[in-house]
């Protein structure tokens, strides 16, 4: 028989190697979570390259019945973001007042010349929830992609490479449209003073 002392320090022994143990096979430390809401891979009627991010959507190629499908979904605005040659083959301008949907039509005239309007206009109604639901329309979703990477560039934390290539991913095309929104976070960012 063990006498209750060599008991006690085996049982002190035995604890203290517990945990320890317990001290070196801690589970890595949780991933804080991303300050900005996940861009997810989305359906929206015939619309093709669909992503959505809370209430706002962007996709190419709209038709007739994806605006009464927006207005089904209560959807408040449209964001047109067509290049001249992506104009849709029907009149969305009056499709939208038809529903009752708020038509933005940014008049974007091409990769190589937009302004700083366009995006003043553009973050305008990204930013104004009052506007949401929001639908962001162009004809591949390469523009609406450019511009929401700006947004979450300057409004969701987001450091500026990895909002470009999320915008790749949703379909924005390498080049000038990368380019703008390199300038435009550029100058719409805060400067340090």
């Amino acid at each position: 028989l063990h006498s209750p002392m060599k008991a006690l320090r085996h049982l002190a022994l035995l604890l203290l190697l517990v945990t320890s143990s317990c001290e070196l096979f801690q589970p890595p430390a949780a991933i804080p979570p991303t300050p900005w809401a996940e861009l997810e891979a989305a359906n929206f009627g015939g619309l093709r390259n669909v992503s959505k991010c809370g209430e706002v959507w962007f996709g190419g190629g709209v038709s007739e019945g994806d605006v009464e499908l927006a207005y089904r979904r209560g959807v408040k605005s449209v964001l047109d973001l067509s290049f001249p040659d992506e104009e849709p083959d029907f009149d969305i301008r009056r499709t939208c007042f038809d529903y009752g949907i708020a038509l933005y039509d940014s008049d974007l005239l091409g990769a190589d010349v937009l302004s700083d309007r366009n995006a003043d206009e553009a973050l305008d109604l990204f930013r104004d929830t009052e506007h949401h639901p929001l639908l962001v329309v162009c004809g591949t979703a390469s523009n609406g992609a450019t511009f929401f990477a700006l947004w979450r560039a300057l409004d969701h934390e987001m450091p500026l490479e990895d909002a470009i290539e999320e915008a790749r991913r949703a379909g924005m095309r390498p080049g000038p449209l990368e380019s703008y929104v390199r300038a435009q976070f550029e100058r719409l960012s805060p400067k340090e003073g």
